[in-house]
């Protein structure tokens, strides 16, 4: 009994879980949640065009004419506005809304008072030119008590229709509707190059050729520093917010404190397309960073100024050294056939065989522990600074890392020099551009000590 009642529970199971497919298949998500659903009852229609057959649009309303022009290829404009100006995608909706109109009530045949209906005087008017020349007239009048539709009628024809409140509402939209879109759209997969000028410094940061194989960081720094830049940063402080800022509501005659001193934010970029595989040719997007005003800060693109949370932009006020990798001493081990460590008289070099992805290590010339040695290569090029270098006077060497490039790969020299009893200067290959801390070289050089102690 408990058997034949448990068949019973799943055959009922089975059979909801049918309906409900059947049910979820038959949902149509292309209307509004308040939009009629659909029914058994004719369908009459009233305009069955082609929306690239239609050369014009004109809707009249209460606040004037608005005018779509099909520019060809599915691209749309209004009142000849350029392509800048207007979201060509909600033109183009205008077009595919007003060439194909259906109604589910017909309300009456040939009628004699169009008044009743708000016809003899309507309230949206709609002038469609074919490319072959023909037109096509449309009349919207009063919102019918019982329905809740509109009442529609078409020149020529003798029928009186209505159609649904939202087909109305995207027809009628006024001029600030095709305005209001992000004028900036950029993939930040893209971005090649991010250039910030302010008064006090400018950054420069670019994406490494990837022809050049490099396995530690994809982008780097060339202003202020000549330096491999922190890619986690770049990522999250500055990219991610990049694809967040919306430029929707151009702003008239208004000051933005916009001066030569004004922040500029450049970025090239770099397309790539999807389908062909292939890039396109680098181009620019530029911002200038006008006065702040409560919470939102003007911003200048395109000879337009926009309003945008201030929060959102902050990355254009990051420093250099926030953005800088800290881990001055690394060097790719792919690149690197041997590291000198010298310190308190002291040398040792770390030759580094290369077997396709695979490294032998030997100190001194002799044979050693392989883990070993890795790990105090890592320990090496993970020393991080910890500030700008400020013209202190220098003292002596505490300890110099010289990496041989493979083959005519250059070498690169770091040098730390004492500044006082707490910092010392890194200098990378002549240039001193950090500070870093004592203790850190002070541990590396134990560190070192010790690993060498284990090898003889």
């Amino acid at each position: 009994m408990m058997k034949s009642k448990n068949l019973i529970i799943a055959a009922a199971v089975i059979i909801l879980l049918i309906v409900g497919i059947l049910i979820f298949n038959n949902i149509d998500f292309s209307k509004p949640n308040n939009a009629p659903t659909e029914s058994d009852d004719p369908v009459y229609t009233i305009m069955s065009e082609d929306a690239d057959d239609i050369n014009t649009i004109e809707v009249t309303t209460d606040e004037g004419t608005i005018k779509a022009v099909n520019l060809g290829e599915s691209v749309w404009t209004i009142n000849d506005m350029s392509n800048n100006d207007i979201d060509t995608s909600k033109a183009y909706g205008l077009a595919g809304t007003v060439s194909v109109l259906t109604s589910k009530n017909k309300i009456e045949e040939s009628p004699v008072d169009l008044a009743k209906y708000g016809l003899d005087k309507p309230s949206i008017s709609i002038k469609i030119t074919m490319k072959n020349g023909n037109t096509e007239s449309l009349f919207i009048g009063d919102s019918s008590p019982t329905l809740g539709e509109y009442f529609i009628i078409k020149e020529g024809d003798s029928a009186i229709y209505t159609i649904y409140p939202y087909k109305v509402a995207a027809i009628s939209q006024p001029l600030s509707f095709y305005q209001e879109f992000n004028r900036f759209s950029v993939n930040i997969d893209d971005i090649c190059g991010i250039n910030i000028a302010r008064i006090d410094e400018t950054i420069n940061l670019e994406m490494i050729d990837s022809s050049e194989d490099t396995l530690n960081n994809v982008w780097q720094m060339t202003i202020p520093y000549e330096s491999a830049a922190n890619d986690d940063y770049v990522d999250n402080k500055i990219l991610e917010p990049i694809s967040t800022i919306t430029l929707d509501n151009p702003l008239k005659g208004v000051d933005g404190g916009f001066s030569e001193s004004s922040t500029v934010m450049t970025l090239s970029i770099k397309p790539y397309d999807n389908y062909s595989g292939e890039y396109g040719e680098v181009y620019t997007e530029t911002m200038t960073f006008g006065k702040t005003s409560g919470s939102k800060t003007y911003v200048k693109y395109k000879n337009s100024t926009f309003l945008v949370p201030t929060d959102d932009i902050q990355f254009v006020k990051e420093l250099s050294f926030n953005i800088v990798s800290k881990l001055q001493a690394l060097v790719d081990i792919t690149k690197v056939s041997g590291v000198t460590v010298e310190y308190q008289g002291e040398q040792h070099t770390i030759d580094i065989e290369h077997n396709d992805a695979e490294f032998r290590f030997k100190l001194d010339g002799a044979d050693t522990d392989n883990d070993a040695s890795q790990k105090m290569y890592q320990d090496i090029i993970s020393l991080a600074v910890d500030s700008v270098y400020k013209g202190e006077k220098t003292k002596d060497t505490i300890m110099q890392i010289t990496y041989k490039g493979i083959k005519n790969g250059s070498d690169t020299v770091v040098e730390f020099k004492e500044i006082d009893d707490v910092n010392c200067a890194l200098i990378r290959n002549g240039k001193t551009e950090f500070t870093i801390k004592k203790s850190k070289l002070t541990e590396l050089v134990n560190t070192f000590k010790e690993y060498v102690k284990n090898q003889d």
